[in-house]
């Protein structure tokens, strides 16, 4: 199944009392909508049988659920109105109006979410199966914006094709071009006992002036105002994950060992979290917490077997949740994303990856400053490698990242909270640390990097990563490289001081300080 860092969708879908209808579907669908930056945004007609499908997406915790009920009566013929309250209730870029009943033949999601990024100013529709004939509108997707743009469906048809035929036309009266895509398919698996009344024949008893009006609509904005209403009542929202507690414990059962700190961890917010993956670290551990406790508001550590006593030791006032799965292998990237699981279910803002070899360097932190910025979603730190002593660090090793300079590495680590999310790296080893990359920034916030710090440690690394990477042995020679170069790490301190000064005598814009 193809995959995209960030698919920034929200998927709306109607729902009356149809849970059986919906389950018969959803236990295929699921797997499409637990892709990264994906929400589903249910509708519901009436207050009446929300526990029942409550106690059902509850067993789906990785899929951003928003279930919304609109008390305004409307007809279960035409469900514009729950077109609507979905729309004006997403949080992503676009939106995906979507049948409920309707089973994926091909990776819809995927082509028309992958096609719209290539063409600005459209809305792209597929082809419904249904009793052996193709049927197009029956979803549509969009920006957000763009349905905003026409305020919505109409909401004084009757029939279920009426609102789709018009809204169609609204938008590319707007501006907004169609995009046919034949090629992709659903099944329509509505209950065979419903009767469902054929195109033809609904369009035969729309009155005459009616049928123009849907057609060949004037009008682009047919809803003057789009705005939430008071009929919409959200009663889940994954932003607030009010069955995290258990959802959590479930997942955490499955390991070999969890501590959680306490019941409330579920109930709070949290700016900034960072997440912790562990190895043999019991030297270093402690250190690690002491730092990263003074910077972050809450800790999630996730131990990959370790053979000492790494996590008996690893303790913190900020620490959430630490657990330890059963080691099969040296799996990077799945333990990283078994932490962003983990993390999925507390209200966070930001998470940052931090290595238990590493710390801050208290001179060179501003993860608070970038937290503030709208417009940034990622933001990248800098990692000083220490060698030979605390105060020193070499300057002259090896790395592929391209923004690596002046003998600091560069590395993608923190991340705005967009709900559940994965690393999709095909490596296992050596990877951007961070589900997506959007919004990029820069940081000036520096980390000091232990695992070189001393010859043994070194020799240690050097066989570790030559018995789990055989693919680059020749580029891990330069750990064990003989002719090296340190620099003092006071000299980073001086340098930012001179340009501190020199941009307030100035009164420049802050510059980057690792920059050339």
């Amino acid at each position: 199944m193809k995959q995209l860092q960030d698919f920034d969708l929200s998927i709306v879908m109607p729902f009356h009392k149809q849970l059986d209808e919906f389950k018969r579907v959803f236990l295929t669908n699921a797997k499409y909508y637990e892709r990264n930056g994906i929400e589903v945004v249910i509708v519901a007609g009436e207050l009446s049988g929300q526990e029942e499908l409550l106690d059902y997406i509850r067993t789906y915790p990785f899929i951003n659920w928003k279930i919304v009920v609109n008390t305004q009566y409307h007809s279960q013929q035409n469900p514009a109105k729950a077109f609507n309250t979905g729309i004006r209730q997403a949080t992503k870029q676009y939106v995906l109006i979507m049948n409920p009943e309707l089973e994926f033949y091909t990776d819809m999601i995927y082509q028309l979410r992958e096609k719209l990024d290539s063409y600005p100013e459209h809305y792209a529709i597929c082809q419904v199966r249904y009793m052996d004939k193709l049927l197009p509108y029956e979803n549509i997707m969009a920006k957000k914006e763009y349905f905003e743009k026409v305020g919505g469906y109409s909401e004084h048809y009757t029939e279920w094709e009426e609102e789709n035929n018009n809204i169609c036309r609204r938008l590319e009266l707007a501006g907004i071009h169609r995009l046919l895509f034949p090629e992709i398919e659903l099944n329509l698996r509505e209950n065979s006992s419903q009767q469902t009344v054929s195109k033809n024949k609904q369009q035969a008893r729309i009155p005459n002036e009616l049928l123009s009006e849907m057609l060949l609509p004037v009008d682009i904005k047919i809803n003057k105002s789009f705005k939430i209403t008071d009929y919409d009542t959200v009663i889940y929202d994954w932003k607030e994950h009010p069955f995290a507690k258990q959802q959590c414990q479930d997942y955490l059962s499955t390991l070999k060992q969890f501590d959680i700190s306490s019941d409330e961890i579920f109930e709070k917010s949290y700016p900034l979290i960072a997440l912790i993956p562990t190895y043999n670290e019991s030297e270093r551990i402690t250190d690690c917490l002491r730092s990263v406790e003074k910077y972050c508001d809450g800790i999630i550590l996730l131990d990959d077997d370790s053979t000492d006593d790494t996590y008996r030791i690893a303790q913190s006032d900020k620490l959430l949740i630490k657990a330890k799965k059963v080691r099969t292998e040296f799996n990077d990237k799945q333990n990283r994303n078994m932490l962003l699981d983990i993390a999925s279910f507390f209200k966070a803002e930001w998470f940052i990856f931090i290595d238990a070899d590493e710390r801050f360097d208290d001179r060179f932190v501003d993860l608070r400053e970038v937290m503030k910025n709208p417009d940034v979603d990622t933001a990248g730190i800098w990692i000083a490698n220490l060698w030979d002593s605390m105060e020193t660090y070499r300057t002259n090793m090896l790395d592929s990242h391209p923004l690596s300079q002046n003998g600091l590495w560069f590395r993608w680590r923190m991340f705005r909270n967009k709900g559940h999310m994965q690393i999709l790296s095909e490596n296992k080893l050596h990877f951007d640390s961070v589900p997506y990359l959007e919004n990029r920034h820069i940081s000036q916030t520096l980390l000091l990097h232990t695992g070189y710090l001393t010859l043994n440690k070194r020799n240690q690394k050097f066989s570790f990563y030559m018995n789990e990477d055989k693919q680059n042995k020749p580029y891990y020679n330069d750990i064990l490289f003989k002719t090296i170069k340190i620099q003092d790490l006071n000299t980073l301190a001086s340098l930012k001081h001179e340009k501190d000064s020199y941009l307030k005598k100035n009164n420049h814009q802050k510059s980057h300080l690792y920059l050339k």
